[in-house]
């Protein structure tokens, strides 16, 4: 009795923890950055609340059952992006409420507690339990399915092992992600079933969960290191420098790395064969005559899996439309390659630390505790205890999901791996922990991990961490959705960030609400027919962001900017310094305009000939008003244009086109900057355009020239800027 109010307690606080940093700002917090992937959820469960249904109406590339369990959710308690952030809220508490569970059923009450406790505190779940996203069921799916490993394990009933199949088949109708998992699971469950392939197996764990491993593993790295540099002296090229790197240290950016990769592993499979003296081929082949033996019970295991996966994705995948199989297992592809995640990930935290930007290691913070935990109880030379329950689980999904699968090695998608580094973590700690040492590591933890949790929690929401974060998010697009409703705007909309579409309340074609799906599925056809069906094309900070990531978005997403301002109007525009914006335009099919305009980095973006030349911004003393910058169409055609001071000062201009120029008229006399976006030459009379003088000049630059003329003195030139002293400027280009 004494024990369960002890844990009742301490649960009691763990839940009170996971509850204030997942609701904390759910319905202020709002990031272009990452919240696009929560656009498409909300607007597919939205369709389906109307009868618009995914693979038959809407191109959809993850499994059915989240989408349906979100749409059933926000229908029973209301249609928004807070209540569907609470779905998430909901079952990731649930999923610690099972952690609990597996860690009391691993050993006692204690481990329940600790193992609930990191769940809790994981920076990656801190961030992802308060979004729409797939990985709170992933997380709970997971948990189950471990629930019901530790019981199989511990007393044997294969009804166990049938329901931990049976939950992770779940939880693969929501994402793939969980594979690999599933396929560990697999593999060891049926190991398990005999006696001497699960001494095999223990045998394995003994081997690879060794601290030996420690030493060979660095061993295989200056081995590999003298390779390499062996080879370049051998046969010095550029070719064999790109290729011939050094894996974990250089990250696996091209195919031909995965042969160093493979190189490094052959090396430390033989140190590993060597130093421990095993014969493995007989091992393997009895194994698999073991296996072949008990082929009715791999029957009933694969049937437990496939089972959930059957009924789900059957009725609600195929049921729905014969293009299910193509869109979400066919036609995407891999975005990864094999045998590159393990070097990826450590690639990419020494990247990280290399770049000074420890704000992204964040998320793999427990990773880093445990083996520095590990590492200090291998120097204090204490015996730890083998842990013979999630141990070969462990090893089998690291196997799986940084070697054999093509998963990125990304928190998010190897969660249910993580999950078993911290239950082997907690297993092979010792049985009878002291009191001191339990409560240290406790307090380590607690500290550790609740440094981690501030800065996402906190730091990261107010944008203070280097990990991207779009802080006016909300303010554009309530800004942008005053506008809509002010101006009567009604027709369809192109919006490319789901997110947009789902907030405002806009009409959107349903099969292109995924873009970035349809792009990178390489159907961009299919996209502009949508765009030249729709009355309005929306564009905003995500698709900037994506595009600076990948050369097939920058593509896609530019031509269409450049088709909107070309032969488009604009009617809202409004954005940040920091790369925040939202923009509106009306699909209206006119005559190309020689001369564009936007709003973009807190300035006026200038457009010649359908291509971006420069920014625009006054300012007046030493005060910039180019923190943030709006642009309003007005009923009569011309716009009013406001720029901003970071103190909140604004200055309002007259925005007016006609024909192939653009006029600007201030209300006093400012230094106009015209910033150009690369290197050009300003001529006035045929000579390079000096300071002091004025009068009307032009401006050449890799593409072409446009003209400026003011009423005042030029105040600064240089190649990358002209600066401008007046209360008025006319900006005119020839086509």
């Amino acid at each position: 009795m004494k024990d369960r109010k002890k844990s009742v307690m301490f649960l009691s606080v763990i839940l009170s923890y996971y509850l204030v940093t997942r609701l904390w700002g759910i319905s202020s917090a709002m990031n272009e950055y990452f919240d696009y992937d929560e656009g498409t959820y909300l607007m597919i469960a939205r369709f389906i609340n109307h009868g618009v249904l995914p693979y038959r109406d809407i191109y959809a590339v993850h499994p059915p059952f989240y989408y349906y369990l979100l749409a059933l959710w926000l229908r029973i308690f209301g249609d928004s992006y807070v209540v569907g952030r609470l779905l998430s809220v909901f079952l990731g508490l649930l999923a610690v409420l099972v952690a609990y569970l597996v860690g009391r059923e691993l050993r006692d009450w204690k481990t329940g507690v600790l193992f609930s406790a990191v769940v809790v505190m994981d920076p990656i779940m801190v961030h992802m339990n308060g979004l729409v996203f797939h990985e709170t069921t992933i997380e709970l799916f997971t948990m189950l399915s471990l629930y019901y490993f530790v019981r199989y394990v511990k007393h044997r009933n294969r009804k166990d092992a049938l329901w931990s199949l049976f939950w992770v088949g779940v939880g693969s109708t929501s994402k793939f992600t969980i594979l690999p998992y599933a396929a560990a699971l697999y593999v060891v469950l049926m190991l398990l079933i005999d006696a001497e392939t699960e001494s095999y197996l223990d045998g394995l764990g003994r081997v690879l969960l060794n601290r030996v491993q420690v030493f060979l593993v660095l061993v295989a790295y200056g081995i590999m290191s003298l390779l390499v540099v062996g080879a370049v002296m051998l046969y010095p090229s550029d070719e064999l420098r790109r290729i011939f790197i050094l894996p974990g240290v250089h990250g696996i950016d091209v195919v031909g790395h995965i042969i160093p990769a493979g190189i490094f592993l052959v090396i430390w499979g033989f140190l590993t064969l060597y130093v421990f003296r095993i014969s493995y081929l007989r091992k393997l082949v009895r194994s698999v005559h073991l296996i072949l033996r008990n082929l009715r019970t791999a029957l009933q295991y694969l049937l437990a899996f496939l089972l959930p996966k059957v009924v789900i994705e059957g009725i609600l995948g195929f049921g729905v439309s014969g293009d299910y199989l193509n869109q979400t297992y066919l036609a995407q592809g891999s975005r990864y390659i094999p045998l590159a995640g393990f070097f990826d990930l450590f690639a990419g935290i020494i990247e990280d630390f290399t770049n000074e930007k420890p704000d992204f290691i964040v998320f793999y913070v427990p990773l880093i505790f445990i083996f520095t935990v590990l590492l200090f109880y291998f120097g204090r030379g204490e015996k730890l205890e083998r842990p013979s329950v999630a141990g070969p689980l462990l090893i089998v999904s690291s196997v799986m999901y940084l070697l054999a699968f093509p998963v990125i090695p990304n928190m998010r998608f190897l969660y249910p791996m993580v999950l078993t580094v911290y239950l082997a973590f907690f297993e092979s700690l010792p049985d009878r922990l002291e009191r001191k040492k339990l409560i240290a590591l406790a307090f380590a933890i607690a500290l550790v991990f609740g440094v981690a949790d501030y800065g996402v929690a906190y730091n990261y929401r107010n944008g203070k961490l280097l990990i991207a974060w779009a802080g006016h998010s909300k303010d554009l697009r309530d800004d942008l959705g005053e506008y809509i409703r002010n101006t009567n705007l009604h027709g369809t909309y192109l919006s490319i960030n789901p997110f947009n579409a789902y907030y405002l309340h806009l009409g959107i074609d349903p099969y292109c609400l995924d873009t970035f799906g349809i792009v990178y599925m390489g159907n961009s056809s299919r996209l502009w027919e949508t765009a030249n069906k729709s009355d309005y094309m929306l564009f905003s900070t995500w698709m900037y962001a994506i595009s600076r990531e990948s050369k097939v978005f920058e593509k896609t997403f530019g031509k269409l900017k450049e088709r909107a301002v070309v032969n488009g109007s604009l009617l809202y525009a409004e954005s940040y310094g920091k790369r925040d914006v939202i923009e509106l335009f009306s699909n209206s099919g006119e005559k190309s305009h020689v001369i564009g305009f936007s709003s973009f980095r807190g300035k006026l973006q200038l457009w010649v000939n359908g291509s971006e030349v420069a920014y625009v911004y006054p300012s007046v003393g030493n005060v910039s008003y180019s923190w943030r910058a709006t642009i309003k169409r007005n009923p009569n055609g011309e716009y009013d244009l406001v720029y901003y001071s970071k103190d909140g000062n604004s200055i309002a201009v007259r925005l007016s086109r006609d024909g192939n120029s653009l006029t600007l008229s201030f209300p006093v006399v400012v230094n106009l900057t015209i910033e150009f976006k690369e290197n050009a030459v300003a001529i006035q009379d045929g000579k390079l355009l000096r300071e002091g003088t004025r009068g009307k000049f032009e401006i050449f630059y890799p593409e072409g020239s446009f003209s400026v003329e003011g009423n005042g003195t030029i105040m600064v030139v240089t190649s990358s800027k002209v600066v401008l002293q007046c209360r008025g400027v006319r900006i005119e280009a020839e086509n």
